[in-house]
């Protein structure tokens, strides 16, 4: 899914945290999906099949928080409602150890180290299709369907993958394009002074 960085870059990065390194090298934010893609899916299929009542209420309590954010233009309001909804999943997989690692994740993740949720969010559709794909991971879990639940999880964090990839390619093209304008300025400027 992801190039490994250059030996040079590993060396350079080993004792870098993990917020620092996703901020410097942004190509890393493709890893951290890739690892989301693995905890997620898993989580998710886990709690179809774990989660007791108690936990199942605290779940559908996140879900509704996530419809009440989508409809509010509060972006903090739809990340702490994602974030809740994801980690009562999570805690609900009966994995101590990944519910740790991703709250610790989703603490550090807080700061927007690899995508600005503005322009993520500002996009045409966005809000809608990401509340229909935790509808569909909610739908999964409450009917204890751990397959369906699992591939839900998969498609959620391969939709934000590919919505991150199309926003670098477009950030890039943009860069290139202004690039280009200026050069083209600079040459008509000399132009006419020659």
């Amino acid at each position: 899914m992801v190039s490994k960085p250059n030996e040079a870059t590993e060396e350079e990065n080993k004792d870098v945290p993990l917020a620092a390194l996703l901020k410097s090298h942004p190509e890393t934010a493709f890893d951290y999906l890739e690892f989301r893609f693995i905890t997620a899916g898993m989580s998710a299929q886990m709690a179809a099949d774990r989660a007791t009542e108690k936990e199942r209420a605290r779940i559908t309590h996140a879900f509704e928080a996530v419809v009440a954010a989508a409809e509010s233009v509060d972006l903090r309001a739809e990340y702490e409602a994602d974030r809740e909804f994801h980690l009562s999943i999570y805690a609900a997989s009966h994995n101590a150890v990944m519910e740790h690692v991703m709250r610790n994740i989703f603490v550090m993740l807080h700061q927007d180290v690899f995508y600005d949720r503005e322009k993520f969010h500002g996009r045409d559709g966005v809000r809608e299709l990401l509340l229909r794909q935790h509808k569909a991971i909610y739908d999964a879990i409450m009917a204890r369907e751990p397959e369906r639940a699992r591939k839900a999880s998969e498609n959620h964090v391969l939709y934000i993958r590919d919505t991150l990839q199309e926003s670098l390619v477009a950030e890039q093209r943009a860069a290139v394009a202004q690039r280009r304008s200026g050069r083209a300025n600079l040459v008509q400027m000399n132009d006419s002074e020659g």
